[in-house]
């Protein structure tokens, strides 16, 4: 018999096969009840809004220096960081590191007198980010290990609102969602990148160490997400400035379905070199390749009917969508990114460390239709057009600071290493590039998030505990690990 735990993903896999036959079911009924047909307004290919990756710092020594790693490295826990590092071991190390915290996310809602506000939105963390064995042997040292290094989990429900309001009936393309009708949603986003590592390193020199390593990738990613937007409003005739609570998320608002799930395990590489400038002064550099997923959504779009605005002509006026079922293929493109650090030793029991990490990430998504019809105008063929006639969203590059001190004190047989540090999040998502102030409020240009820092730990002899602490604007999040040495 097979277990629950695997039973689980496939009974929820099957609800929700059969919830979409049931739409899809309701929406043959419903072509064929109403008599008038039309041409949805065009959709966004795929929920923009949900996709978030937050880079995770492997370990808690470095998440305590603000992830200012790259020219220190000097332990097991720099396989994952800077490979070149992992050639200082002269004993074989053990690390095992976990994350318990908290992550927020920010989504626009509609608020009193007019306002748009915010609601956030809250989910925990509970994740092994790093298993690390490192073997030196031959005049190498060899490791492998598994990293998580890109995670998001979001859950997400909100009512729908409408912030246009031009006192006039609402045309088609504003009732389903264009110029700050904002739908309803109901929305799960899980993401996760997983290394699992193989690295091989090497002092070629006193004063310069080399350091190489293949991973098989595994990108998991899954998103369930719909849509509602509420047909009574096509029959409002008169909207005042304010912003409109519109209602509950219902069956018969239910107006498009997203669903994507992807696990899949591709190969990556990372160089790494470290560099003794002087005996005090050690230069570190990294670059790291990751790869490109080919994702599948699937989008589907049920019976849909607007009320006959008109009911007492004689006439039945209504418009019925036809359903629909499309996949949407893309590519995702996880960020490569190449980092440079300096490790400073002022004195023999202070260390201090400063990282500059450049993400590429303005290829995040590739064969994407960009141009979002939420700012889409109604031209004189009954056409939708964009008014600027260039992408909406888009992806940018990220260039993210690391610093970091760590000063050791030693008591009793014990060396009992106290940490602080900082650092700049890049925010791995799509932000509004079109003048829309809808758009801008859905697809914010987010800047990089300040973390502040701090932890300690204690070794003695060959064995090594660290904690750190992580804090921003949305996260709290604490790190342990423990580290062992043969």
């Amino acid at each position: 018999m097979m277990p629950n735990s695997n039973r689980r993903p496939l009974r929820r896999g099957l609800r929700r096969q059969i919830c979409t036959g049931i739409f899809f079911l309701m929406a043959l009924c419903g072509e064929i009840a109403f008599g008038q047909k039309t041409q949805r307004p065009p959709a966004p290919q795929f929920s923009f809004m949900q996709l978030r990756l937050a880079p995770a710092i492997p370990a808690a020594r470095p998440a305590s220096l603000g992830g200012a790693f790259i020219g220190i490295a000097d332990d097991a826990t720099a396989a994952a960081i800077n490979p070149a590092g992992v050639s200082f071991l002269l004993r074989p190390e053990i690390s095992l590191s976990h994350a318990i915290g908290q992550q927020a996310r920010d989504y626009p809602i509609g608020g009193a007198g007019g306002s748009v506000d915010e609601f956030r939105d809250h989910n925990p963390i509970f994740d092994q980010t790093l298993v690390n064995i490192a073997y030196p042997q031959w005049g190498f040292t060899f490791a492998l290990y598994r990293q998580l290094a890109f995670h998001a989990d979001f859950d997400f429900t909100r009512n729908q609102f409408l912030t246009f309001a031009p006192d006039r009936p609402l045309m088609l393309h504003e009732q389903l969602g264009a110029s700050g009708n904002f739908p309803g949603v109901a929305s799960n986003f899980s993401a996760q990148v997983i290394h699992n590592a193989l690295v091989v390193a090497k002092t070629v020199h006193r004063r310069l160490r080399l350091g190489f390593s293949v991973a098989a990738t595994q990108c998991r990613l899954q998103l369930h997400e719909s849509h509602y937007f509420d047909p009574d409003l096509w029959l409002q005739q008169n909207f005042t400035g304010a912003v409109v609570a519109i209602g509950d998320n219902r069956a018969e608002s239910l107006y498009r379905l997203y669903d994507l799930e992807l696990n899949e395990f591709k190969m990556t590489w990372t160089a790494g070199i470290l560099f003794e400038l002087d005996p005090d002064l050690t230069l570190g550099m990294v670059y790291q390749h990751l790869p490109r997923f080919k994702v599948i959504s699937r989008i589907t779009l049920p019976a849909y009917t607007l009320p006959d605005q008109t009911p007492d002509d004689g006439q039945r006026d209504e418009i019925s969508f036809k359903p629909e079922i499309s996949p949407v293929p893309f590519k995702l493109d996880l960020p490569d990114h190449y980092g440079i650090g300096l490790a400073w030793k002022p004195t023999g029991n202070t260390l201090v460390a400063f990282d500059a990490v450049v993400y590429r990430n303005h290829s995040l998504l590739r064969d994407l239709r960009l141009d979002l019809p939420q700012d889409n105008q109604l031209a004189n063929d009954g056409s939708y057009v964009d008014p600027d006639g260039r992408n909406d969203v888009e992806a940018k590059d990220f260039l993210s600071l690391h610093g970091g001190i760590e000063y050791r004190l030693k008591k009793s047989g014990l060396i009992l290493p106290l940490r602080a540090g900082f650092y700049l999040e890049p925010s791995f998502a799509l932000h509004a590039v079109s003048p829309d102030k809808n758009l801008q409020i859905e697809y914010p240009d987010e800047a990089s998030r300040f973390h502040f820092t701090w932890g300690m730990g204690i070794i003695f002899k060959n064995t090594r505990f660290e904690v750190s602490s992580d804090v921003s604007s949305n996260l709290l999040e604490g790190l342990g690990s423990a580290v062992f040495s043969f």
